[in-house]
């Protein structure tokens, strides 16, 4: 991209979701009576005669976590069924005691990780002629059946309860993965119809076609993929892990479509760390007042997710700290005991996680505020920043031939800064593979094409084109683990006039000299803020680099003085694509074609505004990879103090009239993919 010189509301984010995940939420009316918030949670790894999982526990341990620090869940009203407890007879017997069990005015919450499957359709319902499944443990061995749908929606049915929230992080496609290290969630469909009896329940998925009360969130296409792999150094099912972060942080009335806005978010940056061009779309359907509701009514937890800190000597344990991803590298922000808003920039501590055993993680104290007071006994942790992004980008040579495998993998450790070579079995971040005479860069799990490249044209070509793709992903990997959990602000960032394109990246072509300017050849952003704030936008090219966008030198000095926008409507980045418009610039998509990864990022005051674009000006022109240390440290120091201090800038505090003052430390971040093509 290249700045030029001279040169309708937001629109709701697309929520996006594993496939097919299904969530089913039913309110309850006023009632006065003592509600109990009941949970079954059935993750399934290990299966007797199917493929494992690897990521399905870590997924209800996240979830259990949520739900009781985030949404007011009593522990012991939190069932848990694992691995070979979760056969069928154990599903079916500990969904039969939980509807038992459910008053009419509980909150009940139902979830499932594992493999789903299909099998024809006996009754009828189905569209496609088949219904859905979940496997359990001994699923494909003699004489057990899967659980249907039918049988799924026939025990809801039964519930007292009016509010509920069903939610199945499992597929159906029975796509094949080519990696050891990401996997897909589905099996081909079972053929043993003679163990499914025909019902009368009338059903599409698990949602009686009868039914108007149900909000309905799914993947739709049966031929996307639930994929389970290594996200932060850990194994989920990438759907719960954006669902558990998203609801962790929700504000407290968040709709269903809030929540899966920030589901959106988490994968997309997943999404960048593998290479991924996309990642499932998702159906969100019910009756639209239903859409707008709060998702879970407020009732005992705390603003966001919450780890317990207990002091083990010089280090600080965080309590099941694993489930709610505390992995080495990660950074958290220490409060008080009992504490539940977690005010921005008014921690005791941060500190940074060294190590985990078992569940839980340790950390050291990076800095402390101005009080210096010590941690005290049951102060609580929550999330400042997630882990930086691999130290090492780890790629795996497949399919080919010895004597070209000995030769590639000597161009790629040459001509690729920190590669890791590793073999089967070994978490890897791409795959490299030969198709004739080309060489093609992969996805983890295979089953995505990032780039082909001409082995034909001589070994310097297509390195160097290889080399320049892994940097672009790994640099904009980098630039989204810049991200803050525990944010109260929230923004929203699309591209102007073109559709929203949730995990997808947005189609543009490049702009030659005298053609006209369009939507088409030009971006344009359209941002919106929750609160008053600084807006900095950071663009990774085609080819890795880091631009800042905006602010910019060209812009006029009357157009958003050092980026600031309200805190309501929408503004547009520039405002106008006509030449002479009041921004001062364009943003003209140039030579090379490629895909583009914007960062917009929202400061609640102005020094960590400026503090944030001195970092990134710094590495302008170059890539961010490893770079980031100095602003991450920056950030996670953010959380004790508020304002940070920024050499060589204006006075500190200093305000224009009617804008924040910068005291309170609170920032978030956004991010818009867009594929320039020829």
């Amino acid at each position: 991209m290249r700045h030029s010189r001279r040169g309708t509301s937001l629109a709701s984010l697309l929520l996006i979701l594993a496939c097919p995940f299904l969530a089913i939420a039913v309110h309850a009316q006023t009632s006065g009576q003592t509600q109990t918030r009941r949970a079954l949670l059935i993750g399934v790894n290990e299966y007797r005669a199917v493929p494992s999982l690897q990521g399905s526990l870590n997924d209800i341990a996240a979830m259990q976590e949520v739900l009781v620090t985030r949404w007011g869940f009593a522990r012991a009203q939190v069932r848990t069924l694992s691995n070979s407890a979760a056969t069928r007879t154990g599903i079916l017997a500990a969904l039969n005691q939980l509807v038992r069990e459910a008053q009419p005015n509980d909150l009940v919450y139902f979830h499932y990780s594992g493999h789903g499957s299909q099998v024809e359709d006996l009754n009828g319902d189905e569209e496609d002629g088949l219904d859905e499944t979940l496997v359990p443990h001994d699923g494909r061995t003699e004489g057990v059946a899967d659980i249907t749908d039918d049988e799924l929606d026939a025990l809801l049915d039964r519930l007292r309860s009016t509010e509920a929230i069903v939610v199945l992080d499992s597929c159906h496609s029975g796509t094949a993965t080519r990696a050891l290290d990401i996997r897909t969630r589905s099996l081909p469909r079972d053929t043993r119809t003679e163990l499914y009896p025909k019902t009368s329940v009338q059903t599409r998925a698990v949602v009686p076609l009868t039914s108007a009360r149900h909000i309905v969130m799914s993947a739709a296409a049966s031929n996307q993929e639930a994929l389970d792999g290594p996200v932060d150094g850990r194994y989920h099912g990438f759907f719960t892990y954006a669902l558990a972060r998203s609801i962790g942080a929700a504000p407290a009335n968040a709709s269903p479509r809030d929540v899966f806005a920030g589901v959106a978010q988490q994968l997309n940056r997943i999404k960048m760390q593998f290479g991924r061009a996309s990642m499932p779309e998702p159906q969100l359907e019910g009756p639209p007042e239903r859409l707008q509701r709060p998702l879970v009514p407020p009732a005992g937890g705390a603003r966001i997710a919450w780890l317990e800190v207990q002091l083990a000597g010089t280090e600080l344990r965080l309590a099941r700290g694993a489930a709610l991803g505390a992995t080495p590298g990660s950074s958290w922000s220490i409060y008080g005991p009992g504490e539940t808003q977690f005010a921005p920039g008014r921690a005791l501590a941060s500190a940074s996680v060294t190590r985990v055993a078992g569940s839980d993680a340790f950390a050291t104290i990076r800095a402390t505020s101005s009080a210096g007071a010590a941690i005290p006994a049951g102060a609580r942790a929550v999330p400042a920043l997630p882990p930086p992004g691999a130290a090492r980008v780890a790629i795996r040579v497949r399919d080919v031939p010895p004597d070209r495998r000995r030769e590639i993998e000597a161009i790629l450790a040459r001509d690729i800064r920190n590669v890791s070579l590793v073999g089967p079995g070994e978490p890897a971040q791409f795959v490299v593979d030969m198709v004739q005479n080309d060489v093609r860069l992969s996805t983890a799990d295979g089953l995505q094409v990032i780039a082909t490249f001409g082995a034909s044209v001589g070994a310097n070509a297509w390195s160097a084109s290889l080399a320049r793709e892994v940097s672009r992903i790994s640099t904009a990997a980098e630039l989204m683990s810049l991200d803050n959990p525990a944010a109260v602000m929230r923004v929203m960032a699309r591209v102007a006039n073109a559709p929203a394109a949730g995990l997808q990246a947005v189609p543009f072509r490049l702009r030659y000299g005298g053609e006209p300017r369009s939507s088409t050849n030009s971006l344009q952003l359209e941002i919106a803020v929750s609160a008053d704030a600084y807006i900095t936008v950071v663009d990774v090219d085609s080819e890795g680099r880091v631009n800042l966008l905006f602010p910019n030198s060209y812009q006029r000095a009357d157009f958003l003085p050092e980026g600031f926008v309200r805190g309501s409507g929408a503004v547009r980045l520039p405002d106008d694509l006509a030449d002479g418009n009041r921004a001062g610039f364009h943003w003209d998509y140039g030579p090379p074609a490629g895909v583009d990864t914007i960062r917009v990022f929202a400061s609640a005051d102005l020094q960590l505004a400026r503090l944030l674009r001195q970092r990134i000006a710094a590495m302008q022109g170059g890539t961010v990879t490893r770079g980031t240390d100095e602003l991450r440290a920056d950030l996670a120091g953010v959380a004790t103090r508020g304002i940070v201090t920024v050499a060589s800038s204006p006075a500190a505090g200093a305000t224009s009239a009617g804008q924040p003052a910068a005291s309170s430390g609170d920032w978030a971040a956004t991010t818009v993919t867009v594929l320039v093509s020829e």
